[in-house]
């Protein structure tokens, strides 16, 4: 249960440092060009739950083989586990210094331009959540959801970190339903001119608390040869 909950916690924290509005604004795009309701829902279910499948994947499989690496021969089964939480610290803390110098940064996304048909906007979704693999806040939850034995936790992990990662795109899509989009295009064109500062700021501070409770962790280990703040995570359940 404590494993679960480190990992949920790990993808509430990184979910909110890769907050992302492309989704979003790709879909506001599409509706500005005349796209159907129904095709723009199509495009954020693709998004939402094809991210979170690919995700679910990579750490089932990915994931799970950091354990049979060659080094787990050089070091105990914690020490990879305190080995893996440094690597992701630091690819962390990197993209929090790169964020920090520069706060328009975020992993690419596909381009906004296409065809706004089912076909057009399905594909672009597919292509948007193969590209969550550029997001370095994604790539951290892979590993770490990849050592925890239960499916079900990897796949609630992902779906949570979507969510919280494309809200503004969620926010939307939920618009759409009501038939309050209109509204909510506007909302969001004036809300994303307001708060994109804050909202960059607020990610690259769940960067720096991700990578440093990781960091922290590890070295804690490292000190006294057991985890401080995830002992259920670092040890693999």
């Amino acid at each position: 249960m404590t494993s679960v909950l480190d990992v949920m916690l790990a993808a509430a924290t990184l979910g909110v440092a890769g907050l992302d509005p492309a989704g979003a604004a790709i879909a506001v795009g599409a509706l500005a060009a005349g796209a159907r309701e129904r095709h723009v829902l199509l495009f954020a279910a693709v998004v939402l739950l094809g991210t979170a499948a690919w995700g679910t994947l990579l750490s089932l499989t990915l994931g799970r083989r950091l354990e049979g690496l060659a080094w787990s021969r050089l070091l105990p089964a914690d020490g990879v586990g305190a080995l893996v939480q440094q690597a992701v610290a630091a690819a962390l803390l990197a993209w929090a210094v790169v964020r920090w110098r520069r706060p328009g940064a975020r992993p690419p996304r596909p381009a906004r331009g296409g065809r706004s048909g089912a076909v057009g906007l399905g594909l672009l979704g597919a292509g948007f959540a193969l590209t969550a693999v550029l997001d370095p806040t994604y790539v951290a939850l892979v590993v770490l959801a990849g050592r925890d034995d239960s499916a079900a936790t990897a796949a609630a992990a992902h779906l949570l970190w979507i969510l919280i990662s494309q809200l503004p795109l969620v926010v939307l899509a939920v618009a759409v339903l009501q038939g309050r989009h209109e509204g909510a295009v506007a909302w969001f064109q004036r809300t994303l001119a307001r708060w994109r500062p804050l909202l960059a700021t607020a990610g690259t501070l769940a960067l720096v608390l991700a990578g440093g409770v990781l960091a922290l962790d590890a070295g804690w280990w490292v000190a006294t040869g057991g985890f401080l703040v995830l002992p259920g995570l670092s040890s693999g359940g």
